[in-house]
Order: structure tokens, then sequence, then C-alpha cells
């Protein structure tokens, strides 16, 4: 087996332990207390801890062998489950455990999404990045929206502790597969004679080097801007389905699958696509049609229509992740990946925080409707922003025009 389908099988085993969890812990939770604020505050125990490390595992990342810190880090979120499962079966769960648990986990696996996105670029041609990623993102989006939530609901209801047991084996299953990578893929020290820099200095380097970039720092802005209007109508959309589509919580889990749909054919078309138009284009047309489709909810409320429009929106989200995934991967060097990557998702968990509160005060004294306008005009001024900044894409369009040329001939 490629150390591509080695990382592509992690993926999918670590994505349906994922989609279990997403169901099966909220649902533990609610059997040891129905306080709403000490069930919101299991987001909280998940979301601070990754914001407060996420540099710092940049800098480990770029460290250390990649390939045995994905096996590390999926042996312990199994070990993790493991004890949590212990404390189900003997009948001593709380909710402070809860929290620990969702503060490891979010850790864990912030470290663990980020290596593997680091290492993909060692073990897949350039040339064959956007293929890669778009089939790594169609089987999480099958996975996780399709096959994860309704097994860890089906299990939680044969017992508390069956979708943790899956969980447990999920995990070992990916850090198993993770470790029967061949390649090598421990970065070589540079001179050895030199003291390798501080930790702290290491990750101002990757600051640094994202800032000065002009294609990546665009990316990763874009990248803020868009997880604002993502979460501005997703943080109240359970709200939205109640009291404007009249949906029931079937419904309403209905909407969420149709909608993954969307999903699965952006990660079909985004590779294709890229060939025709190139990066530029592609992400262009991605978050057009991302504000499009909340523009369209906007000014409607017909289920199917809205069922419709958050399924082309989900669609455009998987098209502008992968295009700015492989973007990232192709002009970012390897001993910086972890780094860059990391900056990334600070900016992108920071822009998820601001979203889900502005997107509650603006429901609160607006209505639903008006914040995925707004929602949607921030997709558009992205769409303009990356559009006028169409020459950094140029040395990379040209690098693939190269690599076309050549496989022609």
């Amino acid at each position: 087996m490629s150390d591509y389908r080695r990382i592509w099988t992690g993926n999918a085993f670590s994505n349906l332990a994922d989609g279990v969890t997403f169901v099966a812990l909220p649902l533990l939770a609610v059997t040891i207390t129905k306080d709403p604020v000490q069930i919101a505050a299991l987001s909280i125990a998940y979301a601070l801890p990754r914001l407060l490390s996420v540099l710092g595992i940049g800098v480990v990342i770029d460290r250390v062998d990649r390939r045995r810190l994905l096996s590390i880090a999926n042996f312990s979120r199994g070990i993790l489950f493991a004890a949590l499962t212990v404390l189900v079966f003997t009948e001593t769960t709380s909710m402070m455990a809860l929290y620990l648990v969702y503060a490891v986990m979010g850790i864990v696996e912030t470290l663990a999404d980020s290596a593997a996105m680091s290492i993909l670029p060692q073990a897949v041609p350039a040339a064959k990045l956007d293929r890669a990623n778009s089939q790594i993102a169609g089987t999480q989006t099958v996975i996780d929206e399709f096959v994860g939530p309704p097994l860890g609901g089906f299990l939680f209801g044969i017992a508390a502790a069956a979708p943790l047991l899956i969980n447990v084996v999920a995990f070992i299953a990916a850090g198993l597969s993770y470790l029967g990578m061949r390649g090598a893929y421990k970065l070589p020290i540079e001179d050895p004679d030199i003291p390798r820099p501080s930790f702290i200095r290491q990750i101002r380097d990757g600051v640094e080097w994202a800032w000065r970039h002009k294609l990546v720092r665009l990316l990763i802005s874009i990248g803020g801007l868009a997880s604002i209007g993502y979460m501005i109508p997703f943080s109240f959309l359970v709200l939205y389905a109640d009291d404007v589509l009249g949906l029931d919580p079937t419904g309403y889990g209905f909407l969420l699958s149709v909608s993954a749909v969307g999903g699965l054919l952006g990660s079909i078309v985004a590779a294709p696509l890229r060939r025709r138009i190139g990066y530029c284009g592609t992400i262009v047309a991605a978050l057009l049609l991302g504000a499009v489709s909340f523009l369209v909810i906007a000014i409607t409320d017909e289920t199917w229509i809205v069922a419709l429009a958050l399924s082309t929106y989900i669609g455009h989200s998987v098209v502008w992740n992968v295009m700015a995934a492989s973007v990232r991967q192709r002009i970012t060097p390897t001993n910086m990946m972890g780094r860059v990557g990391s900056v990334g998702r600070l900016i992108g968990i920071g822009g998820l925080a601001v979203g889900a509160a502005s997107g509650g005060v603006l429901a609160r004294y607006l209505g639903y409707q008006i914040p995925f306008g707004i929602a949607a005009v921030l997709f558009a001024v992205s769409a303009v922003v990356v559009f006028f900044s169409r020459g950094h894409f140029k040395e990379l369009e040209g690098a693939d025009l190269r690599i076309n040329s050549t496989n022609a001939e």
C-alpha cells in the first residue's frame, strides 16, 4: 500500500470516530445534566485549548517525525476514549471529566489534522495534490456526515459505552495505518553545528514567513473572512430551521444530511475545475457560489430552496478548502509546513469565534434573514479581493502549464 493510501485510510478511520463523537458525547452529557450553560461549556472546553495551542503545535510538526506524530496522536485518542469508556461502565462519568476529554480531544485533533495536512506534500507529487485533497475531503464528507453521526446515535441507543468503544477501535486502526508508512518524514537538521532556534523564535519565523508571502497571506486572510461568514448563520441555524422553516429535530437532521451532498459533489469537481480555470478562477467561482447560496436563503423561506442553497454552500466550502490547502502545500517549504498551517488555523478558529458571537447578536436584533445577507456580502467581498489579487497566482499557474506541457510531450 502506498503512503498516500495509508494517509487516506488513517484519515477515514479518524473521521469515522469524529462523526461518532459529534453525536455520542453531547448525548452522554445530557445524561449527566440538563443545564444548557454546562452543555454549552463543552464547546468552550473544545475550542479554547485549540486556540491557545495551535501555534505551538505548528512548531512541533516541523521538529519531529510527522509519521510518528500522526500515529501517537491517534493512539492517544484511542487511550482517551478507552478511559472514558471505563468511566461510563463504572457510572462515574462527570461533566468535569467530559470537559477534560473535550480539551484534550481538541488539542490532539488539531495536532493530527495539522500533521496530516503537512505530511501530504511529502507523500504526493505536487501535480497530484488537488486530487489527493479532493479524495480526502470527499471521504471526510461521507463519513463525517452520513456514516458517523447516525452510527453514533444508533450505538448510543444500545449502550452509552458502545460508540466510545467504536472510537477506540477506529483511532487504533488510524494509528496503525500511519505507523505503516514507509517514507522518511523526519525533517533533517540543516546544520548540526548551529543550535536549533528557540520554540518562540520558530513560532515567530512561521508567522513572519506567512505574512511576507503575498499569496499565503491572501489565502489566510480570506480564510478568516470565510470563517466569519460561515459561522454567522450557522451559529443560529438550528433556531432558523425551527422558527422559520418549521422543522422538527428529524427534519433538521435531514436538512444537514442533504447539505452534505453538496460537499461530496464539491470534492468531485474541485480538481477538474482547477485544471480548466486555474486556482484563482476556481477560488473566485467558489466564493461567489457561497455568496449566492446565502443570498438565496436571505430572501426565501421555502424549505426545499434553503436545502438546495445549503447544499450548494457546502459544495463551495469544500472546493475552497481543497484549493486553499493545495496552494499552501505547493508553495510552503517542507520545513515550514506545520508553522504556516498553524497560522492559517489560528486565523480560521478566530474567525469562527467572531462569527459565532456576532451571528447570535445579529439574529437577536435583526432577525434571521439579514445575517445570511451579511455573510453573503463577506463572501462576495472575498471573491472580489481574490480576483484583483490574481497576479499573485501567476507563478503557480505558470508551473501548472509547464507540468501539463511536459506531460503532453
